[in-house]
């Protein structure tokens, strides 16, 4: 038995190299991923077994799984590919005869109990998102607040009921029995355009119908499927969360969340949809960018021509700019000549390129304002999810990148 699981671990060995050859850093998790697989696999091929000795470890490579953020799919993987050639081999062996038909059981079993390590953490995490979600909304003003908040606190209770694996819902799980549910039936479903209230209802029934497959994975106890079940669940949470967010963004101005000079967002409303996509990329593990523009010798064009000149200098750049942008961006005023453009799904190497064309564009285009008639430059600068642990640190290093478009002599994108 030992030298089968001394075969499977040097093979497991090229197996993840092969997987995670772009993964200059990842030689560390490899060994110890082998070492954890090995120790299991030992485990769970002896005759005589106690199935309960497996849990602990089992549990305890889950969580290591999520804490590394390496996919739980990788055991599936590993499992697909060796137990083939594992019962092959066993299956020439006398002494393990009689207990041959147990082996699928033991895997079966085995992927289950990883499946609920690694969902514990997952569930530690997306809770300290719903508070800090919940914190955000606390300080909101909008009409929607009360609405997202308690389907937030529904959301939370479905997630206690997970880590303390009950198997009877504590929360309505029909999509129309829970408040929210009730006023997007209505026909004016919270004063929501047709377009976008669509698109939430649709949102709001699969995360009810999630719940309820939730609920049928812990009631049997079946933590791998309930696993891949939660991990569409919450996506889907923070899609919708967001969307409403943005929604009411986007609509109320008489909520001060559009800059009456320029008619874009305000910086009000920066945080809360900044703060939704940000976490929705992080769940999700999708791009985000963010560029931080300034129209440059913007203090000539004011103390030259005056206020009224250069409030429409303001709008005109603003507006430029957003007839440039791609329908899933948003552009906010952030302060004074200072746009921030917010870039959902985007690397930076894709937000480059928008901004630049953007910056060129205006460039070449020329701005009239009364006796103003002339080109306006902006400088940029871009900052990822991937440099950024929270969002102020995101805005800061675009600020920075600004500030180095400006030195190296403005009317530039600098990264």
């Amino acid at each position: 038995m030992k030298d089968l699981v001394e075969d499977i671990s040097n093979k497991l060995t090229k197996f993840l190299q092969k997987d995670f050859e772009g993964y200059t850093d990842f030689s560390s998790e490899i060994q110890n991923i082998k070492g954890y697989y090995a120790d299991l696999l030992e485990e769970i091929l002896k005759p005589e077994l106690d199935i309960n000795s497996v849990k602990p470890k089992a549990f305890k490579f889950g969580r290591y799984l999520f804490q590394k953020d390496i996919s739980y799919m990788l055991l599936l993987d590993i499992d697909d590919h060796f137990f083939p050639e594992i019962v092959e081999k066993l299956s020439k062996d006398e002494c393990y005869s009689k207990y041959f038909h147990m082996l699928e059981d033991r895997f079966r079993y085995l992927e289950n109990k990883v499946a609920y390590g690694y969902l514990t953490e997952n569930i530690k995490q997306d809770k300290n998102w719903i508070r800090e979600k919940l914190r955000i909304i606390k300080n909101s003003e909008s009409m929607l607040k009360p609405f997202i908040r308690d389907h937030l606190v529904w959301v939370n209770k479905v997630l206690e009921d997970i880590r303390k694996l009950r198997g009877e819902s504590s929360v309505p799980i029909g999509h129309n029995k829970c408040e929210m549910g009730k006023r997007l039936e209505e026909s004016e479903g919270l004063g929501i355009y047709d377009e976008y209230r669509d698109e939430i209802i649709t949102l709001h029934k699969k995360i009810h119908g999630n719940a309820l497959q939730i609920y049928h994975f812990l009631k049997n106890k079946d933590y791998k499927h309930l696993l891949l079940e939660y991990l569409e669940f919450f996506n889907l949470v923070g899609k919708f969360v967001s969307l409403l967010g943005l929604t009411f963004a986007v609509m109320y101005e008489e909520d001060a969340n559009l800059d009456p000079l320029t008619k874009v967002l305000s910086r009000r409303s920066l945080e809360f949809i900044l703060s939704s996509q940000f976490h929705i990329s992080k769940i999700s593990k999708r791009p985000l960018s963010i560029a931080m523009m300034d129209i440059d010798n913007f203090k000539q064009i004011n103390d030259g021509y005056g206020h009224q000149i250069g409030d429409c200098v303001l709008r005109k750049v603003a507006g430029l700019i957003q007839d440039n942008l791609r329908k899933s961006d948003f552009i906010f005023r952030y302060g004074g000549e200072e746009f921030l453009i917010l870039l959902p799904f985007t690397s930076k190497k894709d937000a480059f390129f928008v901004v630049d064309k953007i910056v060129k564009k205006l460039s070449d285009t020329q701005i009239k304002c009364g006796e103003f008639k002339n080109r306006v430059t902006i400088s940029a600068g871009i900052s990822s999810i991937e440099d950024a642990e929270d969002i102020y640190t995101l805005v800061s290093k675009a600020d920075k990148a600004l500030y180095r478009a400006k030195k190296a002599g403005k009317n530039r994108v600098s990264v």
